[in-house]
């Protein structure tokens, strides 16, 4: 079976067939804006950007944020095999999660209190998001620290231009989850609005393998909300003053570790809060952002010391960041994008008294465009509290040739500097060390795409140079104990590079394909931890009846070094798990306002290992029943 979905996916990568006059364009509608901060056509970026689609969301029921993700060229997640509360893991081309940046609705955010100030995409439900753009390559220069191997950038749902329009879902799946939503949003003049709301509950499975198969470790489940409200409103033809309010929480089981049951619970609760200008001027636009983010962790554990007691440890992190942006033409040929960000992140816990540290950002972007040459210079200048500046750029040249009436060609090429900003657990926490410097990371990309009316074709051979790496020492007396630690810049250097390749056919008006491909490689491949250096996929979308639409999907994850402790040896091992191969099928039917859609996820429950000592999903199922109103 294997060898039959590869076969396919060359087949698809490969296609260049003459487009039929018949088929519908697919590449003029396409619209990104995370690599210039402005909506510009795809066609006309000079970084590698795949998009989520509101409708590739629609029809993955089931689903998360980080499923969808894990099926993005040059992406692999880790945690998502496991139960819905399992901690969850980004790695874009190779990178730890800390090099990619998350953002929501073009802003950062992350988690000030982590030891890597990572965003936790458990927080997120998928009925929020609009679409999800994933930028692979360095692009600090716009968006600061964390944007060195890549950025996602997560738009949340927009308001119905209708006076008013709503929508009410169930679902229901494997494990007893259930997951009813609601929402409601409308325009009313120069006013526009979107509430949305809903709720996950599921017993899932223990996260830890049952080793011996005493079967007496329990279920670890989840339970979360959401909502989010979003109001607009324009106070003139060139003023509009926009507010969004936002509130995610869940509590979710975990075990003690590999092989270990354990009866903890851990609980998340975060706040955001916006505020958004926007002034036309002229051919541009001044656009400002400014919000508010508050995030609290618990942890709630037996004590180690006395199992009839509970410990309890808490994390408070709060961030303030605002962003004002200038978006003008300066020419028919040249555009400007520039301005200057704040940021102020805070974070306490029993043990340690509130620190922060913010950092003020001015920054610019020239893009040029003529006769299909597109280049973007930009720069950043990064002035932290702590340690000082840091001054970042990047440049992108693009082109874009008709090769006929229906096909374009573009090739591109870019270089980025980046940098990852330490944490304010690195810098104040018990083995902190003020000292510190930022991370630093280099990139070079250089690709091509094929743009038509019948199939879209990416490629890219893809190098980056993380430098200055953050690493903990452990410090011990002349008889060899343990006395403190500290965080360190080492001299190590992580060399990275790989190519993807990525394509969409429509074959018809009612069949689609789409297949990807990503190879990486480092010169040690131990720092690859749970990255494939192979991996692929094919998907199929057909719609065998009017209103009906069924999809199949097959990942090829390759086989992926792990590290292990070994409980018997007290050493950490290095172990080679092996590929697996999933295979998951859904369909939708819509008619009128009625959807009613299904999933069968590891159609053919295989039994895989994903991190070594948990389990990993089977075969599961998922349907749900959507009215609009």
């Amino acid at each position: 079976m294997r060898n039959y979905f590869l076969s396919i996916a060359i087949i698809c990568l490969g296609w260049t067939v003459k487009a039929q006059d018949s088929l519908k364009t697919i590449r003029l509608n396409e619209v990104v804006i995370t690599g210039t901060k402005s909506e510009i056509p795809i066609e006309k970026s000079g970084k590698s950007i795949f998009k989520i689609t509101r409708k590739d969301i629609e029809s993955s029921p089931g689903k998360s944020v980080a499923d969808l993700l894990n099926v993005t060229p040059g992406v692999q997640m880790d945690g998502n095999f496991g139960p819905i509360g399992t901690n969850i893991s980004y790695f874009v081309r190779g990178a730890s999660s800390k090099r990619t940046l998350i953002l929501i609705d073009g802003m950062p955010f992350n988690d000030p209190s982590g030891i890597n100030q990572t965003y936790d995409l458990r927080l997120l439900d998928l009925n929020q998001v609009e679409s999800i753009e994933v930028l692979k390559g360095g692009l600090s220069t716009l968006y600061g620290t964390g944007a060195a191997a890549g950025v996602i950038n997560i738009t949340l749902r927009k308001p119905s231009s209708d006076s008013f329009s709503g929508n009410a879902k169930v679902g229901y799946g494997s494990f007893n989850t259930l997951t009813p939503s609601l929402s409601a949003s409308g325009t009313s003049g120069d006013l526009t609005y979107l509430f949305t709301g809903s709720y996950k509950k599921t017993d899932g499975f223990s996260s830890a393998q049952d080793q011996l198969s005493t079967g007496n470790f329990d279920d670890d489940g989840f339970e979360g909300h959401n909502f989010l409200g979003k109001i607009d409103y324009r106070l003139s033809g060139a003023f509009d003053l926009g507010f969004t309010a936002s509130v995610d929480d869940f509590e979710t089981d975990f075990d003690g570790g590999a092989f270990s049951d354990g009866d903890n619970t851990s609980e998340y609760h975060q706040l955001r809060l916006g505020l958004s200008p926007k002034l036309k001027i002229g051919s541009g636009s001044l656009k400002g952002d400014i919000f508010y983010s508050m995030l609290d962790r618990l942890f709630n554990s037996p004590d180690f010391l006395d199992p009839t007691q509970r410990f309890i440890n808490e994390y408070d992190a709060n961030t303030i960041q605002a962003d004002v942006v200038l978006d003008q033409n300066l020419s028919s040929i040249v555009k400007f994008i520039g301005g200057i960000n704040y940021q102020d992140q805070s974070f306490s816990q029993p043990s340690i008294e509130e620190t922060d540290f913010n950092s003020v950002d001015p920054y610019a972007t020239f893009i040029y465009d003529q006769s299909g040459l597109n280049v973007q210079i930009g720069s950043r200048l990064n002035n932290h509290s702590e340690y000082g500046s840091k001054l970042v750029f990047n440049m992108n040249p693009s082109y874009l040739v008709t090769i006929s009436s229906d096909t374009d060609l573009k090739l591109m090429g870019s270089y980025a500097t980046s940098y990852i900003t330490p944490s304010l657990f690195q810098l104040y926490g018990s083995f902190g060390n003020l000292a510190l410097d930022p991370e630093e990371s280099k990139s070079f990309e250089l690709g091509s795409s094929i743009y038509s009316s019948r199939i879209t074709f990416n490629i890219a051979y893809f190098r980056r140079n993380d430098e200055g790496l953050i690493d903990f020492r452990s410090l011990f007396d002349e008889g060899g104990n343990f006395i403190g630690g500290e965080y360190f810049n080492t001299s190590n250097e992580i060399k990275t590079q790989g190519f993807e390749a990525d394509s969409k056919m429509k074959l018809g008006d009612n069949l689609g394909v789409s297949a990807n491909y990503t190879y990486l490689a480092t010169k040690e491949d131990v720092v690859l931890y749970r990255i494939p250096k192979h991996k692929y996929g094919v998907a199929i979308s057909y719609d065998p009846a009017k209103y009906l639409n069924v999809a199949v999907r097959y990942t090829h994850t390759g086989e992926r070094t792990q590290p292990f402790f070994n409980s018997t040896t007290f050493a950490t091992e290095d172990l080679l798990t092996s590929a697996f191969d999933l295979v998951d099928l859904s369909a939708q039917y819509t008619f009128d306002r009625l959807t009613v859609s299904g999933a069968v996820n590891n159609v053919f429950d295989e039994e895989y290992t994903a991190i070594i000592g948990f389990n990993t999903i089977g075969r599961n199922y998922s349907v749900a029943v959507s009215v609009d109103f």
